[in-house]
Order: C-alpha cells, then structure tokens, then sequence
C-alpha cells in the first residue's frame, strides 16, 4: 500500500540509475541497498509533486531530509517496513532531495525498497559532487548529542545529528560527496578500534566487506584519540604512534593519492594537569606525521580543532554542540582549500 498523502503515484525501484547512493551501501539484497554508517545518504532529482520513500528499518533510525541544499524535515523510522512523506506539491522543476542518515550503526540497518513520485512525475540523473572526503572517527564524527539542549543529556538518537557534524559540514562547503566511517567509543590502540571496523559495508556485520574500489575520496581525515586517552591514562606512545603509522599506511594502500590529515579536537584539553593529554597527543601525532611523511607518497598533515568553548554549547555527554561543529566545518573547509587550492 502506498501512504494516503500519494493519490496517484508511481514507485520507482531502488536500483533506478536516477537514484545515486552516497556512501558505504550492501547490495546482496535483491530488494534494496542496505546501510548502518553515519551520514550515508540518498539522492534523487525529481520534477516536482509529492515524494515519498519506501524504507525498512530493523531499529528506530533518523534521516535528515534535504531539498536543494536546504534542511526540511527528519523522517523519525519505526522497525519494519514503511513509505515515509519526504516532500509535497513541489513546483515543476528540478528538484534535489538527499536523504542523510542522521544516526550512528549501532541505531540499526536501514534499507531502501524504492522512491514514490507523483504519476506523470520524473527522476533526472543527480551528479557527483567534484570533490570527495572521508572522515574516520569516534563519537565526534558522528554527530553525537549535538543537538541536545545541554552535557547532562545521555546519548538518544533524536540528538545525533551526521548531517550537521564537522565532516559534513566542510564537505558541504567545498562541494565534496562525503563518507563517514565512525562509531561513539571506539578508539585506535590497542583495543576496541574502528580500524577493526574499516573494511566493513555494513559496520555490525563482520560477513560485509566493503570494495575500496568502488569509492576513492581525494581527502582523508582522521579523528581518533579522544577515547584512547581517558580516564585509565595515555596510551603507550611507542604503541600508539606505531598503530597510527600503520593505519595511514592501510589507507594510502587503498588511496595512494589521497591527502591525509590526522585530526584532535574538540573535547581533549589539559585535564587533568598531572598527565596534560591534548599535550601528550599532540606530541604523539608530530611523531605520526613525520614517521607517515619519511615512507614518502601524498602529504600527512595535522588540523587541530581546538578545544571546545562553553559559549558555543556543549551538546549530550559534554560533546561538542551544532555550533562548535559549524566552527570545526569551517576550519576544515579552509585548511582544504589553503592546502589543496579547493
């Protein structure tokens, strides 16, 4: 059944060549590419009228509705399968919808079964963007608690938002389609890393390998090191440095031409004095980059976001809020096109 708001529709499958995918999407099932990593996205262009989306969830994920740059709504999912309202009586033109995956891989899988237009209405083909990045992170890449009203709120998924994350913000500023690889908690060294997680399509199923193949971002960011540097102490530098060495060495294998940059910020400060961690990290990763730099191939960099400022709010579980990721964005977004010519 079609949802009551579509009078007459048509429903265009998943694998149309108009609807393009953005991100890391599982295609083993005939009946619609599946997804778990934040900020995955589907894009169409549409000639106008009412939109929908059939989609399954197998947890109660969030999507960011997007049309023609602009934010219009949040499709909060139920578990099962469902058509959801994306846009109504839009005016005859080109019109591009994206659909972000607001929510973080351990909300649940979700799948696309197909598109709902107005009968009469078409797809056009939505391009690439020119530029690509992926970011590869914990909690901060994600999103997390960063529209939480403030540091006392735990972890919902209505708060988290991949969509306004820094990654996604600086790729929305230099034109770039964006991917990104991240789960709250993780770490690099020497236990519970995302490195553990990298190869995968869909990040809760060890069975989905994902092709690097199929997708070669032109930059790569990193963000680790917040949670390996916690309560228990710093991490072994020795270890540390060497496990970061050898992960950028796994990514220039997979993108020999893609610029890297090792990221810190916005939650790591000077406390506590006795052990003084963003000092410590910092000195970790000057070791990281020049080591990566000596094996030769594209430029290792580090961007520094900071540390967070009370004034631009601080989002669920003291992350950093909508405003210090707009700020991060920007950073990013100017450090490409110093560096880059972006």
């Amino acid at each position: 059944m079609l949802a009551p708001w579509v009078a007459r529709a048509a429903e265009i499958s998943p694998r149309d060549a108009n609807v393009r995918y953005v991100g890391r999407f599982d295609l083993a099932d005939e009946a619609g590419p599946r997804c778990t990593w934040p900020a995955s996205t589907v894009a169409f262009t549409v000639s106008g009228g009412s939109v929908g989306v059939r989609l399954k969830d197998n947890g109660k994920n969030f999507w960011q509705v997007v049309i023609n740059g602009e934010s219009t709504g949040v499709l909060a999912l139920q578990p099962g399968e469902q058509v959801y309202p994306v846009a109504k009586d839009l005016p005859p033109g080109r019109h591009t919808i994206e659909l972000v995956k607001r929510t973080e891989s351990f909300v649940g899988v979700t799948q696309v079964l197909g598109v709902v237009i107005d009968d009469g209405a078409k797809l056009w083909p939505t391009p690439e963007r020119v530029r690509r990045i992926e970011v590869i992170g914990d909690s901060i890449s994600c999103g997390y608690g960063n529209e939480a009203a403030s540091k006392e709120e735990k972890f919902s998924a209505a708060t988290e938002n991949a969509w306004l994350a820094y990654g996604a913000v600086g790729a929305r500023a230099v034109e770039a389609d964006y991917v990104c690889i991240a789960w709250s908690g993780k770490k690099l060294w020497p236990d519970n890393s995302i490195v553990d997680l990298y190869g995968r399509t869909l990040a809760t199923s060890d069975k989905s390998v994902w092709d690097f193949a199929r997708w070669t971002p032109d930059v790569v960011v990193v963000n680790l090191g917040t949670n390996d540097f916690n309560s228990k102490g710093n991490p072994d530098e020795a270890g540390w440095v060497a496990a970061y060495v050898e992960f950028i060495a796994q990514i220039r294998g997979r993108y020999p031409k893609a610029a890297v940059y090792c990221a810190v910020g916005t939650m790591m400060s000077d406390w506590p004095e006795s052990r003084k961690p963003r000092t410590v990290i910092l000195g970790y990763l000057e070791k990281v980059i020049a080591q990566a730099n000596a094996a030769g191939g594209a430029p290792v960099r580090l961007i520094d976001f900071g540390v967070q400022k009370k004034e631009n709010g601080i989002g669920a579980d003291w992350h950093p809020g909508a405003k210090t990721h707009e700020l991060m964005g920007a950073q990013l977004a100017e450090t490409l096109k110093r560096d880059l010519g972006w």
